[in-house]
C-alpha cells in the first residue's frame, strides 16, 4: 500500500513538473508575439466637423461595431471577451484614447493595429477597418472627437494558457500580422465598377467574422458567405434588419450582430451587399 502511494506520489509530482514545464514553454513562446513591435509611418487624414458628417460617423462606427458593439455605449469600453482559460479582453473607452492621440495616431490604430509605443492592438480587427475609406474613417473619428471625454476603462487584456497556444497555432487577433503595411486599396476602378459598393461594404464589414477572402472564419464559427446564394433578396434583407435567417432559427451571434449593427444599414446599401454577394457565389459555383 505505501508503495504503492509512493508511486502515486511520484507520478503526481512528475505531472506537475510537465505542467510547470509546459506552460513555462508557452509563456517564453508566446510572450515575444505580445512585446512585438510594428514600423507604421504616420499618414494624414481629414476629419470633419459638421454636423452631417459626425452624424454619419455614428452610423459608420455602429455598424463596424465601435459604437453599441465591442467599445460599449458611447464608445466608453468596457469588456467584451472573457473566457478565463482563453483571454480576457477589455476594450479602451475610445473617448479617452482619441483625446490623447492625433488623427494620424488615430488612423493607424484603426487600420493597422498600431499603438503608440507599436505594439499591435489585440481583439480590434484592423484588417477590415483597413480598406475604409479616407471619408468614411475621417467620420467615423469625427463622432468618436464629438463625444465628452469620458472616465471608462483602458485596454486591458491577459492571455490564458489556450490563448497563448492559439497564438502559437494561429495569429489570433494579432492584426498587425495580417495588414500588410503596403496592401493596396480598393482601387477606384474596383469602387466603381459593377459591385463595387457591395465588394467595399464586404470587406470593411462582413471580413470581420468572415474572413477577408470572405470565405469563413478558419475555426469554422462563421460560413463562406457564398450560403447567401440561398438567399433571395427580401430573405436577405430580413436577415440583415433582424437577425433570422432562412428556416427562422435562432442565431447566436450572428443574429445579435445583425439586430444591434447591421438594422443601421440603408436599404440601397443591402441591395449592393446582396448583388455583390450573390455575384460572388455565382463566380465561385462556376
Amino acid at each position: 500500500m505505501k508503495k504503492a502511494l509512493r508511486i502515486l506520489g511520484f507520478g503526481i509530482l512528475a505531472l506537475a513538473v510537465l505542467l510547470g514545464l509546459a506552460l513555462s514553454f508557452l509563456y517564453l513562446a508566446s510572450e515575444p508575439m505580445l512585446r512585438r513591435t510594428y514600423e507604421v509611418a504616420l499618414r494624414p487624414i481629414a476629419v470633419p466637423t459638421d454636423a452631417a458628417s459626425i452624424a454619419e460617423g455614428r452610423r459608420l462606427a455602429t455598424i463596424r461595431g465601435c459604437n453599441e458593439g465591442c467599445h460599449g455605449k458611447g464608445v466608453s469600453g468596457g469588456e467584451f471577451w472573457n473566457e478565463p482559460w482563453i483571454a480576457r479582453m477589455v476594450a479602451p473607452d475610445l473617448t479617452r484614447v482619441a483625446a490623447r492621440l492625433s488623427d494620424s495616431e488615430l488612423e493607424r490604430v484603426f487600420r493597422h493595429g498600431g499603438r503608440q509605443d507599436g505594439r499591435t492592438t489585440w481583439g480590434m480587427p484592423s484588417s477590415m477597418f483597413y480598406h475604409l475609406t479616407d471619408e468614411d474613417l475621417g467620420r467615423i473619428i469625427a463622432f468618436i472627437r464629438s463625444l465628452p471625454v469620458g472616465d471608462g476603462p483602458e485596454t486591458d487584456i491577459h492571455f490564458g494558457p489556450l490563448g497563448r497556444i492559439e497564438l502559437l497555432r494561429y495569429p489570433l487577433f494579432v492584426y498587425a500580422e495580417e495588414v500588410a503595411q503596403d496592401a493596396p486599396w480598393l482601387t477606384d476602378t474596383e469602387m466603381r465598377g459593377e459591385h463595387g459598393r457591395g465588394r467595399y461594404l464586404a470587406l470593411t464589414v462582413c471580413s470581420e467574422c468572415h474572413s477577408m477572402g470572405l470565405d469563413g472564419a478558419h475555426d469554422g464559427t462563421a460560413p463562406d458567405l457564398a450560403i447567401v446564394a440561398a438567399y433571395s433578396k427580401p430573405a436577405f434583407a430580413k436577415l440583415m434588419a433582424t437577425g433570422v435567417p432562412l428556416g427562422g432559427q435562432k442565431l447566436g451571434l450572428m443574429g445579435a450582430v445583425a439586430r444591434e449593427r447591421f438594422s443601421h444599414f440603408r436599404e440601397d446599401e443591402v441591395d449592393a451587399l446582396y448583388n455583390y454577394l450573390s455575384a460572388r457565389a455565382r463566380e465561385s459555383a462556376d
